[in-house]
């Protein structure tokens, strides 16, 4: 028997261990891929209709202002029509003196004085605030009748400052009168102006009438329609009156020298 040398068997034993672990790389690569494919197979065409695309759930906050299913949109055009008729933007105003009055003395009528919440000349029988925002939320004509834009932001509960000028049903006379001295705010009537031609300030307070064109707008009657309701950054021009928004007196920032 020939004798090897040691070195050599031991070159021999590692190249075999190589070409081994190899092998067993291979197979177990080769096995993972095929595992992992998924298997041929037909497609088999299906008798249902595709599904329509699923839109997105309204939350908890949108689901009592929209109208959801076939009909949702079924009043959407009668809506829009009572929009038509109003005055275009740039249509020239002209408007007089008894006008203003008018429109004065009518504002007046439907409320308790002035800057209190006006009251609802119709009935009521909505539920919730989607059916009083489908006219007062842009402004619209209803019977001859102007429901005008909110002037302010939105409130959800709008019968909590403003009730029907006429109970469906009378409350029963209070048993004990009260008796009080309160006297509300009457109008002040028109706005100041710095010099002849200057922009007037704003003759109200501004709290709740952060909209102008509710009344000033081409919606809005004539004795107080604005001339230029393009301009909707009023405010800019037309100051308000610290006095009646009963504002605190402050000392300026710096004090001149």
């Amino acid at each position: 028997m020939t004798e090897h040398d040691p070195g050599e068997r031991a070159a021999a034993l590692g190249r075999l261990w190589h070409v081994g672990a190899a092998a067993v790389v291979t197979a177990a690569v080769v096995g993972y891929f095929t595992a992992t494919r998924n298997p041929p197979r037909a497609d088999k065409p299906s008798a249902e209709p595709a599904p329509r695309e699923a839109g997105r759930m309204p939350g908890y906050a949108e689901i009592g202002e929209q109208r959801r299913g076939p009909n949702a949109d079924m009043y959407v055009a009668a809506v829009d029509g009572l929009n038509a008729g109003k005055p275009g933007a740039f249509e020239p105003v002209i408007q007089s003196e008894a006008e203003r009055q008018a429109v004065i003395l009518a504002r007046a009528g439907r409320r308790a004085y002035d800057g209190a919440p006006p009251t609802i000349p119709h009935e009521v029988k909505q539920k919730d605030f989607p059916d009083c925002m489908a006219c007062h939320a842009e402004g619209a004509k209803v019977a001859g009748k102007r429901a005008p834009r909110m002037s302010h932001a939105r409130y959800d509960n709008c019968t909590q400052c403003h009730v029907p000028s006429t109970a469906p049903a009378p409350l029963p006379p209070p048993r004990t009168p009260v008796e009080n001295e309160f006297a509300g705010l009457a109008s002040r009537g028109k706005g100041l102006r710095a010099w002849p031609g200057a922009p007037p300030t704003i003759p109200h307070p501004t709290l709740m009438r952060s909209e102008c064109s509710s009344c000033h707008g081409t919606g809005g009657p004539n004795g107080i329609r604005s001339t230029h309701p393009y301009r909707e950054s009023c405010t800019q021009c037309h100051a308000g009156n610290a006095a009646l928004d009963q504002r605190t007196e402050s000392p300026p920032p710096w004090q001149l020298k």
